[in-house]
Parts: structure tokens; C-alpha cells; sequence
């Protein structure tokens, strides 16, 4: 499973005018639904969809949304024995997204910790 740096990240982010992220979001996604399935968590909306329903409620869905993705790491990482950082709490996770280049740091971070434990 693809791994996300958060610095290169950001940097292709500005770069591309936001289209890396897209990108990142789409893979992080579908890799964090298969990673839900192997340990029994249940699977999130895929994130084009969500982005759709974000753009049509003004981007409430869009928060709403992140929380689940932040709250399917938490499950992800307490099934494989680890825990997220800095924190195991969603709303708190959630929270610290809205710090702007931090918000990249904490979801790769997490996302990739994940990832580690799957492959090993």
C-alpha cells in the first residue's frame, strides 16, 4: 500500500493547485477501506462521493466526513495493537486537522502508521 510523506505532500499540493491532493485522498481512502475490511471495522465513504455531498451541504459533509476518517484510523490502529498520534481520540484528531500545514502531518502520520503495521 501506497505511503504518503506528509512534507512532499504539501509541497505537490501547492504545486498542484490542490489536484495531488485529490489524489492522495482517493488512495488513502480506498487503502484505509481495506485495511477496515481485514480487521472487522467498518468501511467509509469513498472520498469522491463525500466530496460531492461536501460541495451540496456547503462542506459540513466534508467535516462530518473527516471525522469518520480520522475515527476508522483510531479503529484500525486499536485492532492492530498500536495507537494513533498524538492522540486516540476523533474529535481531538479532528480538531488538530484544522491547524493547516499540521492537518497533513497528522493524516499521513496516522494513515501511514497503519499502512506499517498491515505490511509487517
Amino acid at each position: 500500500m501506497k505511503k504518503f510523506n506528509w512534507i512532499t505532500a504539501f509541497l505537490l499540493n501547492i504545486v498542484t493547485c490542490g489536484i495531488y491532493s485529490l489524489y492522495m485522498w482517493i488512495v488513502m481512502t480506498s487503502n484505509s477501506n481495506k485495511m477496515a475490511e481485514q480487521c472487522g471495522a467498518k468501511k467509509i465513504m469513498g472520498f469522491i462521493p463525500a466530496l460531492l455531498i461536501g460541495c451540496v451541504t456547503c462542506g459540513i459533509y466534508t467535516i462530518v466526513w473527516m471525522y469518520q476518517f480520522e475515527k476508522l484510523q483510531v479503529e484500525i490502529s486499536k485492532a492492530k495493537g498500536t495507537s494513533t498520534q498524538p492522540t486516540d481520540s476523533p474529535l481531538l484528531l479532528l480538531i488538530l486537522t484544522c491547524i493547516p500545514i499540521y492537518s497533513f502531518y497528522v493524516f499521513c502520520d496516522n494513515y501511514n502508521r497503519n499502512v506499517d503495521v498491515t505490511a509487517a
